[in-house]
């Protein structure tokens, strides 16, 4: 049985096709495992169908881009609770919480930065993420302190915590691209 022209270069396309997604698979899980969290870098990445033809600085603004409506949605929920708590007149709790808006602020703030420099300035995606991260560490940090003086415990720790996961992947991400700069090495 004689194969036609046509069959076999359809079959060789289908073939580059899969050796293609194998390859760009490959390019998902390499990178993700230079970061803190493979395992939620891998499903962020593989639930974004931006990833199929991205490179590794595309990669790492996907992930940025995860993390930033995630950090404005806890902005919106820290600040709702704020409400709340002002009009309860609950002082301490209201206090934590005010410091946590204004940690927010400031961690959307360098977010909102981060995309910006990605690939022509590593070095200020690094130090905005870097912020970032410690702006959300420090809101949560409150609520560790106040809990042993009869406080509550934080109701944004799963917010907290995702964000601070994205944006963590994204910096692995973005210090494997290089920066040339001391920050850039450290993990």
């Amino acid at each position: 049985m004689k194969i036609s022209a046509r069959t076999q270069v359809l079959f060789l396309l289908l073939v580059l096709f899969d050796l293609y997604g194998l390859l760009r698979a490959d390019l998902i899980a390499d990178t993700c495992q230079k970061t803190f969290y493979p395992g939620i870098c891998v499903s962020t990445l593989r639930s974004n169908p931006r990833s199929a033809g991205a490179d590794v600085a595309g990669l790492a603004h996907i992930v940025f881009d995860t993390a930033l409506p995630k950090a404005n949605s806890t902005l919106n929920l820290v600040n709702e609770l704020y409400a709340k708590a002002l009009k309860a007149k609950e002082k301490s709790f209201f206090e934590y919480l005010s410091n946590c808006l204004n940690q927010y602020e400031e961690a959307v703030s360098s977010l909102n930065g981060c995309t910006e420099y990605l690939g022509s300035d590593n070095f200020g995606t690094v130090l905005r993420a870097t912020q970032a991260v410690s702006y959300v560490l420090i809101c949560e940090k409150e609520f560790i302190e106040l809990r042993p003086i009869g406080g509550r415990a934080s109701p944004i720790t799963a917010q907290n915590n995702a964000v601070e996961q994205l944006v963590s992947i994204a910096l692995g991400i973005v210090k494997s691209l290089g920066c040339n700069q001391p920050i850039c090495s450290f993990s």
